[in-house]
Parts: structure tokens; sequence; C-alpha cells
């Protein structure tokens, strides 16, 4: 424990210097599963855990003294505001003789920030690098994994949608002018939110000096030819993720992603392998009893759909985990990754055939999260 102790004092995370994630009823400095703390405040400076109104400002949350405190507790060492089991760079940092990314060692962050005193972090007024764009949940499809019900876009005369395009305002306002990363989004569909697909449609790059890209996250469901060539944001989309979780259209349409088209996705994908401006495609599967057997399945089509795309293809495949959509032995039936689970030695047959595939070549890697398993 005193080792683990001596580590963290020797490294500081950028996170809470450099990244915001924005949501409906609360904002983040970092994943709020790593560092589950809302720094959302009220204009008396209080936790605020209501629906955004035409009163919040994401600078008054990322200066106040909610975000200031987890800034401490990573400069003195404690990380006391962050989950050390969850936190996968935390792990690494603690149990491994790697620098994750985004740590430095607390004599070159003081350096390249500035901060020396508690007085410094209080002072703190530089707004971030890079943020989150997860203040409209609204999505096309009604996936299992990740909602019970579909979520539509709000009435465009409703105070909810007013409410969001003031928060939007107040991100311009604010952030836009020192950031460098823009992901849109954790939690819905850039493209059949009316607000995010309007933002794309017309993205005035003139009010970000400094940005270097967009990254979406997307079904892939709406993401057409005919929208990428509508959309201003095309030309600095310079990542793009889809999340699949499944290998062919009956996994897909009846088990998944409920509500999706399979022909239309596939459609979608062979036309984005084409495009040549955009850097990097992550395309992702949640593994769970219902896609475990299509795991080789989705990387034999995946790599045949990108075989000739000029960009960077990540694979990742990543543990269903609880959203709240699932009652507990329901959950626990699905997670054949666990090894208590009767299903678990077929599991571990697949994601076998997978790790043979890790490195495939310099522009296609295989990556998962069941780390509590022996590779």
């Amino acid at each position: 424990m005193n080792d683990k102790k001596e580590i963290l004092k020797k490294y500081v995370c950028e996170m809470p210097f450099m990244y915001s994630d924005v949501q409906t009823v609360s904002q983040f400095v970092c994943c709020p599963s790593w560092a589950p703390h809302n720094i959302r405040v009220d204009s008396n400076g209080n936790e605020n855990w209501f629906p955004v109104d035409e009163t919040d400002d994401v600078m008054r949350n990322w200066t106040s003294v909610r975000a200031q405190n987890i800034r401490k507790s990573v400069l003195d060492g404690s990380y006391k505001y962050c989950d050390h089991t969850i936190c996968p760079r935390l792990n690494e940092l603690i149990n491994t003789d790697r620098t994750p990314y985004f740590f430095r060692k607390i004599e070159e962050f003081r350096e390249v920030y500035n901060i020396h005193t508690e007085e410094d972090i209080v002072n703190f007024k530089t707004s971030p690098e890079e943020i989150l764009f997860g203040f409209d949940r609204s999505c096309n499809l009604k996936c299992p994994s990740c909602r019970i019900s579909l979520i539509p876009n709000d009435n465009l005369e409703s105070p909810q949608h007013n409410a969001k395009l003031h928060l939007l305002k107040s991100i311009e306002d604010n952030f836009a002018s020192n950031l460098k990363r823009i992901m849109i989004t954790g939690s819905g569909d850039p493209f059949y939110s009316k607000i995010y697909r309007d933002y794309l449609i017309n993205f005035d790059i003139s009010k970000y000096p400094n940005l270097e890209q967009l990254q979406i996250i997307t079904n892939g469901n709406l993401l057409d030819e005919k929208l990428w060539n509508q959309m201003k944001a095309s030309p600095y989309i310079k990542t793009i993720e889809v999340s699949i979780d499944a290998a062919t259209k009956d996994t897909y349409e009846n088990k998944t992603r409920l509500n999706g088209n399979w022909d239309r996705l596939i459609k979608n994908l062979k036309f984005l392998s084409t495009v040549d401006t955009i850097g990097w495609f992550i395309v992702s599967m949640v593994v769970s009893k219902h896609n475990y057997k299509e795991m080789f399945a989705f990387y034999e089509l995946v790599t045949n759909i990108f075989k000739d795309s000029t960009f960077h293809l990540d694979i990742n495949y990543r543990q269903l985990v609880d959203w709240g959509t699932y009652d507990s032995d329901t959950l626990k039936e699905l997670q054949v990754f666990n090894e208590e689970h009767e299903l678990f030695p077929e599991f571990l047959e697949e994601l076998n055939k997978i790790n043979n595939h890790t490195l495939v070549n310099d522009k296609i890697c295989i990556g998962h999260n069941f780390n509590h398993l022996n590779k």
C-alpha cells in the first residue's frame, strides 16, 4: 500500500486540467466511471443534478470548488475522487512500469502547467482542450446494453430543447477558442440528434482556431454519403467510432441493435471505408451471451470491408457492463466473460481466436478489455 501511495505522488493525471464531459444533468473532468464526481454547480456553487436550463454555465462548473478539489487530489497524490479499481490508467500506473497516457511526472507537470501551489489551482482558469458532448441522449436505436426505450428528440419548441441550445452556446462562448478535440457523442447518436446534426451540418470552424479534430461516436445507421457531403464538419472529422455489436443481420436487428437496419449500416461502412480524410476508424463490439459466438466473424467482416482503406483501423471488444438496463440476475446471465459463467469455456475459445490476431499489421489492430483474463 505504501508503494502504491508513493507511485501516485510521483505522477499527475492531466485529465482534470484539459478535459470535460458535459452531460444533461452533470459535468465531469474525466470519464464519469473513472472519476464519478459531478462538478456541475448552480449559481450558488451547490452541486446541481437537475436537467440543464438557461442558467447553466460550463465555465462556472469548470472553475468550481468541486473541480478544484479534484485537481488538488491528483496533485497531492491521493486521487481520492477517482475509482482506483475501474480507471485503467491508474491501474497501469500502479501495476506496471509504464507511464499511462495523460500522466506526467510531477516535476514535468508543474513546469508545463505552471502550477506549484494550491493557490495556483484555485486560480486555474484555462479552459479544456478536449470536450465530450454528452448533453443530448436522443438516438434512433434502442440498444438493450444502453437503454430500455427509445429516446426521441425533444420538441423543438420545448424548454428542454432550448436549454440544450443554451448549453451548446455556453460551450462555444467559453471553451471553443482553446479546444483541440471535440467528441460527439458518448450517449446517443450525433446524426439522429437534432442539435448535433444541425451543429455538424452548419459547423463553423472560425469559432475553433485551435481545433485539430472532431471525433464522432455513432451507430452508423444515418451516416451515409449524402449526409457526409452535406456536413461542413466533414473535413475536420478525423476519428470515427461505430458501435456495432454483431456480425450477422439477425443478431444486429433482433438482439443487440433494436430498430437498427443491418443492410443500411453495411452500405454506410463501405462508403466510409473510401474516405481518405479520416485518420482513425474504430469499430466496437460490446460482448455478451447474445453475440460472443460472432467475435471472430466480426473481425472477418470488418477487415473485409476496410481492407483497402488508407486510415488506421481499431477493432475493439468490450465487456457488457451495468448501465442500469438489466436487473442483476439478467446481467450475470449475459456476462459470459465472467469465469463463473457456465459458458465461460466456450467464450474463452472465441477470445483465443481473437488473441491470435492482436496485431494484424501496422494499420489494423485488435484489442479488448477483458483484463481479468490471462491472454
